[in-house]
């Protein structure tokens, strides 16, 4: 008996533990792509009066708690660690510095918000990882990997900034 099915070479493929066609790409106009769009993103759900202060009330927007948050997981995110290291960064970035009409964020800074804040940094950066992971599954058409600890692994990232920053290695 024939089979008057069309022969296809699709092959599905696992996609967050769902099987998807190969030939099915998911819409991700909504979704975020970039490191950028997926902090932004992030730090969007979190409660702005969740996060303590670091900074008078009347500060400027780079002392702003959002700012700080979104700096310190993008940074952590992108494996830079050091508060000094982090400072010299922003000094640097045009597009930084005109937003913050020149304002400047100090390492002690960094350092004092991620003492007060530590447990919504971490959960920040730990949803960041694995927003970002699961955009680069959905764009290779994969699974994020089951054995991938995201609060592990932000855990593990501020612990190491906060290594680098008792250890003074990335002072001037």
């Amino acid at each position: 008996m024939a089979n008057l099915e069309p022969k296809t070479s699709l092959r599905p493929v696992t996609l967050l533990g769902l099987a998807v066609p190969s030939s099915v790409r998911p819409a991700t106009e909504s979704q975020p792509q970039s490191l950028t769009q997926v902090v932004q993103a992030t730090v969007r759900a979190v409660a702005e009066d969740a996060l303590r202060r670091v900074a008078r009330l009347d500060a400027g927007v780079p002392f702003q708690p959002k700012t700080l948050l979104a700096v310190l997981s993008y940074c952590y995110a992108r494996k830079i660690y050091g508060s000094a290291e982090i400072e010299d960064l922003m000094r640097r970035d045009a597009h930084f510095r005109q937003i913050c009409g020149q304002e400047f964020l100090g390492a002690r800074v960094f350092r004092r918000f991620r003492r007060e804040n530590r447990e919504i940094l971490q959960g920040c950066l730990r949803d960041t990882l694995q927003r970002m992971a699961e955009a680069q599954a959905r764009q290779a058409l994969t699974a994020v990997p089951d054995a991938v600890d995201f609060s592990e692994e932000a855990s593990r990232r501020i612990t190491m900034a906060m290594f680098i920053d008792s250890m003074g290695l990335d002072e001037d």
